[in-house]
């Protein structure tokens, strides 16, 4: 049995290269959690990101003869953004990553670059919130602010919980279509800063 401190993550992919299913148990043990993480960080998806990275390992094992990896927590942060950005592009994405993508806050320490890209993303955010029929906006920000369920909305302004479902789909699909064309460079900020 290989101790978890023994190897390097190059000297376990050298394993893994010969089929070494303890070297890949451990690789597994040892960047499941970060890479859970980062991806769980923007999708909020528990069974989307579990699926996420255990196609990256089972993909790394049904190829492990041919990889070429030098340096493998940046080769892994890839490999998660690269499947999210699928995932988002394939248009499973649930609204709540919308809800969520709208109250984002900044990273403990953004570089410049981080902060340009998730300031102009907001900005794009609060103008399609800001530009919503008044009732819509006010039930959005009522269900993401305040957290309140649709049958809340629906008693706290007296209509029914079918026009509060209505009402946020309509917002969820116009910050949708304002979003989507951010998502890749979206996807960079978050992997980047969880999963070191």
């Amino acid at each position: 049995m290989i101790r978890s401190d023994a190897y390097s993550d190059l000297e376990l992919i050298s394993l893994l290269k010969r089929g070494d299913v303890e070297a890949f148990d451990l690789l597994y043990s040892r960047h499941w959690p970060g890479m859970y993480q980062a991806a769980f960080y923007l999708l909020r998806d528990q069974n989307a990101c579990m699926d996420i990275v255990q196609d990256i390992f089972a993909w790394l094992w049904e190829k492990r003869e041919q990889l070429e990896i030098q340096a493998v927590p940046s080769y892994l942060r890839s490999a998660v953004r690269f499947k999210v950005a699928n995932y988002i592009r394939s248009g499973k994405i649930r609204d709540e990553f919308y809800t969520t993508l709208s109250g984002l806050s900044l990273p403990e320490a953004p570089g410049p670059q981080d902060f340009l890209e998730l300031n102009d993303l907001k900005t794009v955010i609060a103008q399609v919130v800001n530009n919503l029929p008044e009732k819509c906006r006010e039930i959005f920000l009522l269900s993401r602010d305040s957290q309140l369920t649709n049958q809340q909305i629906a008693d706290l302004l007296n209509i029914s919980v079918k026009t509060v479902e209505a009402q946020k789909t309509i917002a969820l699909k116009r910050i949708r279509a304002a979003v989507d064309p951010h998502l890749l460079a979206l996807l960079l900020l978050p992997v980047v800063t969880c999963y070191h």
